[in-house]
């Protein structure tokens, strides 16, 4: 009996420390779209309006997302918001940092949901450059 009600705890705790993820849905098309937005204004003459960057600039899809991987979503954030634009560093608020996230995750095929992506939600979101495979039942 104790062994069964710890393992039940242990599953508890599993499943409550369980993050969401990049392929989750976790911005809105709404989102993306004012991202593409303001993607095209601070960041597309440097990363190009296909996002395939340059000999120089890195491109924002593609190998982008591996570099990303096993980090949550504020580090890409963080980085965008204090590195770029390149001439402007820091320039754009949190909410269009959050917008052009939402775009670079569209742009990649991560499929987008039903709430928005926020500054307040970033470090609880895991970044998955590809899709999870789920455990089979």
């Amino acid at each position: 009996m104790r062994q069964k009600f710890f393992l039940v705890v242990m599953a508890c705790i599993a499943a409550s420390s369980a993050r969401a993820g990049t392929w989750d849905g976790v911005y809105t098309d709404a989102q993306a779209e004012r991202g593409h937005t303001l993607y095209m204004q601070s960041c597309s003459r440097c990363h190009g309006a296909n996002l395939a960057g340059t000999y120089e600039i890195p491109p924002l899809v593609g190998r982008f997302m591996p570099y990303w991987s096993g980090t949550t979503l504020d580090a890409l954030f963080d980085y965008i918001s204090t590195a770029m634009p390149l001439d402007r560093p820091g320039a754009l608020g949190a909410g269009a940092n959050a917008d052009i996230v939402a775009f670079l995750l569209k742009s990649n095929n991560i499929p987008s949901g039903g709430k928005e992506l926020s500054n307040a939600n970033l470090k609880a979101i895991n970044f998955d450059p590809s899709k999870p495979r789920r455990a089979r039942k």
